[in-house]
């Protein structure tokens, strides 16, 4: 039965490298080999723990350990995948209710995107978080390019959602200010940046060439 790994661990030479950004090759290898060997051990398991645990890791180890290895990475790469699903995991699991309140806003929008999505309609806040828990393991698990297809729609929907809490400021956004709204539309603009990173790295990965 394989074991679970935490990301590979950095010698101290490596973290120095990393975090003072003198060697740009190093970094992007350790990023890849690190995602692709954590991959390859949820793939190659059928020990139901460890694919939980996975789910955790970011609760584990910590985003910023996590940032260090793999937020550098191209979007259009395994790495900047899973960064950038692991940070919309955490902000659902995090923020369910705020998440839920912008997604169901989104839907108005673009209800297509709903079904991609396969959150329930209307969503209750279990099935937020247990519909990302569905995600991110499907990505170890399953079809990556699925999962982060469905990642995609839901960072969109939410994009789509907070764009209209930042045109319409009276509709309940925490600071209804001008400066509030110029806060929610970099927030509506971030999410949307990642709806499409999400995507590409989806269409990459059905087409096989997301490493």
């Amino acid at each position: 039965m394989a074991q679970f790994r935490r990301p590979a661990s950095l010698t101290l030479a490596q973290q120095e490298q990393i975090e003072g950004g003198t060697d740009p090759a190093l970094k992007d290898q350790i990023a890849h080999d690190s995602a692709a060997a954590l991959l390859r051990e949820t793939r190659g398991t059928v020990d139901p723990s460890a694919v939980e645990r996975i789910l955790r890791l970011a609760e584990s180890e910590g985003l910023d350990d996590m940032a260090a290895l793999w937020s550098g990475a191209p979007a259009v790469s395994l790495p900047g995948a899973l960064w950038r699903l692991y940070v919309l995991h955490t902000w659902v699991q995090q923020q369910t209710a705020e998440v839920r309140r912008r997604y169901q806003i989104g839907t108005q929008s673009a209800p297509g995107l709903r079904y991609r999505s396969g959150i329930a309609n209307p969503p209750d806040l279990d099935d937020m978080r247990r519909t990302l828990d569905e995600i991110l393991r499907g990505a170890f698990t399953g079809d990556l390019s699925m999962a982060l297809l469905r990642a995609s729609a839901v960072a969109m929907l939410s994009a789509y959602g907070t764009a209209h809490l930042a045109d319409a400021p009276g509709s309940g956004a925490d600071d209804p200010s001008a400066d509030g709204a110029g806060r929610i539309t970099m927030q509506a603009d971030r999410l949307h940046r990642l709806g499409e990173d999400l995507e590409a790295a989806g269409r990459a990965a059905a087409g096989g060439s997301l490493f």
